[in-house]
């Protein structure tokens, strides 16, 4: 009977022993697959910008100089475009960031009636995909054909349009409106946490609500508001969608889009060096505004106003402007969600592109519906989109986990510089991204004989490195809020790592985890830089690349019809998102 126990302590022993291996090793191969998903891409884009085949799978090191860097800086003056994008990124971050301010301090800080709504509905805009976002204010906006500005020249004689959605202002004005929503999420949680004694100070010494808002609030506020306003200059930067389909038809470039150019020249070869040479420096542009946001987020505590003590943040009453601030929110609302939505409805209805009439309504049909649904190549086309999504969201769920978990919950001696190169990939531009991909699987299919370029698997690789940066801060946020005991006590009680990740952490985390996987999934239907790049035909096909080629080519209706039916399911997921996953704004302004 001796003998029993002996043996079963053993094992126990050497279980654990080989528990202890794998946790000490397991850290050091996920810093290797972060290493290789964010700096193998990098090296891959400077490598093919000296790179002087014509065609990047002619890479050869025999083969390499500086022609590329002379043609784009000295020849082709690409220099000029950084004015652009200069106007373009601060003008619209600025707009975008001074609407966000306005509605979070409505929400949080008035007596605004409805505040409830508005805090639902502003969130919803991120549903709607830049791209039929931009698309819609083309069809309202355009010089000629514009349904505001063909009303505003029919009422008035005038040749004029009121509005030109193609100049730099309309770019700033449609990027602006795109920023808002996750703006404003990051603003919320910065207005709710103010300790309201600072401010009954400024109010007992004789200022006015505004005064105090404007002088102790806001400037108290200045060190967050700093930081969302840089997270957001990146976003603006990296943005393609506004400026492809606003800026390219009159040649108004911006990096993003100079970029695409270059590669998309009908009738010659794509100039693929060429626009690596000219990534380089829209990649080092970015990254310097990411350095500084890390190092503006790592200090951030030296700002804090929050006591320990409890506080209600004191509610300013509006008075007569309540329902004026009401109507300007529900305006917004209006514009951003309820607008798209009735263009794309409108345009999806008509048998042929005219203006809005009450004989255009009468002669609605859902025959683009049909015909769309029912060609094998949009049949495809979904099924890439919804196998590409899921694929995407569950590994940057997955892996964000991991990454969180060995940054926040181990004392891994690299885990800080797992977390700076988890966080790289947001400094990353999506179109940057897809160059560097579209040079690297070409290599590694050379060299391996895969066929991973082309496929489905090459955009789920691309998005999982481009969203890894915003899974991870927010499931970091998450697991700070577990406390280690809770952990402790099932290791004690011998639960295998995987055993405390399902049992443990899965039931508290699932909030964080249903809003990272659907969140992901929204991105990924959005963004439409990289599959642009990434794009080989009906095999990786998706749905943004798609709306983007049938625009292109005229096919307006169908455009409306896809918008519809992608509009709906993305304001589903936005809802379950809200409601589910980051209900509770703490942690979306943390996580963000």
């Amino acid at each position: 009977m001796s003998a029993t126990p002996t043996t079963t302590g053993f094992g126990s022993v050497e279980a654990g022993s080989k528990r202890s291996i794998v946790s000490q090793i397991f850290p050091w191969l996920v810093l290797a697959l972060v290493l290789a998903m964010t700096i193998t891409p990098i090296f891959s884009l400077i490598a093919g910008s000296f790179s002087l085949s014509r065609l990047p799978n002619e890479f050869s090191l025999d083969n390499l100089g500086l022609a590329n860097y002379y043609a784009v800086w000295v020849e082709q003056r690409i220099d000029r475009v950084l004015w652009n994008t200069a106007i373009y990124v601060i003008g619209s971050t600025i707009f975008g960031i001074a609407i966000a301010v306005v509605l979070a301090w409505l929400v949080e800080r008035t007596d605004m009636p409805g505040k409830l709504w508005v805090y639902a509905g502003v969130p919803l805009a991120i549903a709607v995909p830049g791209i039929l976002h931009s698309i819609t204010w083309v069809l309202l906006m355009s010089p000629r054909a514009g349904f505001i500005n063909h009303a505003w020249m029919g009422a008035t004689g005038t040749s004029t349009p009121l509005f030109d959605i193609y100049t730099m202002g309309g770019l700033i004005f449609a990027e602006g409106l795109r920023l808002v929503p996750v703006a404003f999420l990051m603003m919320v949680p910065l207005f709710r946490s103010m300790d309201p004694s600072l401010e009954e100070a400024a109010a007992t010494s004789g200022a006015s609500p505004l005064r105090a808002t404007r002088r102790v609030t806001l400037m108290l506020m200045l060190p967050g508001l700093t930081a969302i306003t840089i997270f957001q200059a990146i976003t603006a930067l990296e943005n393609f969608e506004i400026p492809g389909i606003l800026g390219l038809p009159v040649n108004l470039h911006v990096f993003s889009t100079r970029v695409f150019n270059i590669i998309d020249n009908v009738g010659t070869i794509p100039a693929f060096g060429q626009a690596n040479a000219a990534a380089i420096f829209y990649l080092v542009v970015a990254l310097i505004i990411s350095v500084v946001y890390i190092r503006l987020v790592r200090h951030s505590e030296r700002y804090a106003v929050i006591t320990g003590k409890g506080y209600t943040p004191r509610q300013i009453r509006l008075r007569g402007w309540r329902y004026v601030a009401l109507a300007g929110a529900l305006l917004f609302l209006f514009v951003t969600i309820v607008l798209p939505f009735l263009v794309m409805l409108y345009i999806s209805l008509i048998n042929y592109m005219r203006q809005p009439s009450w004989e255009a309504v009468q002669n609605f049909s859902f025959q683009h519906y049909e015909r769309v649904l029912n060609q094998p190549r949009a049949q495809k086309v979904l099924w890439n989109t919804i196998y590409m999504t899921i694929m995407t969201a569950t590994s940057v769920t997955i892996l964000s986990f991991i990454i969180a978990y060995i940054v926040v919950r181990t004392r891994f001696v690299a885990r800080y510089f797992l977390d700076l190169l988890a966080f790289l990939p947001h400094s990353i531009p999506g179109i940057v991204l897809g160059l560097a991909l579209f040079w690297l699987l070409l290599q590694f299919d050379i060299l391996t004989g895969a066929s991973t370029f082309g496929s489905l698997y090459a955009l789920v690789f691309g998005f999982t490195v481009l969203f890894i940066a915003y899974g991870v801060r927010a499931m970091s946020t998450a697991l700070l809020q577990i406390h280690a005991d809770l952990e402790d006590a099932a290791k004690l009680s011998g639960a295998p790592p995987f055993r405390v990740a399902t049992r443990v952490f899965a039931p508290l985390l699932m909030p964080t985890i249903v809003g990272i996987w659907i969140y992901c999934a929204l991105l990924s239907v959005r963004f439409i830089s990289l599959p642009l790049i990434l794009s080989q035909g009906g095999d990786n096909e998706v749905l943004g690349v798609m709306i983007w080629y049938l625009w292109d080519n005229g096919n307006i209706s169908s455009v409306g019809a896809i918008g519809v039916v992608l509009m709906l399911f993305m304001f589903l997921l936005a809802l379950v998102l809200r409601f589910v996953g980051f209900g509770r704004q703490r942690s979306v302004g943390a996580a963000l």
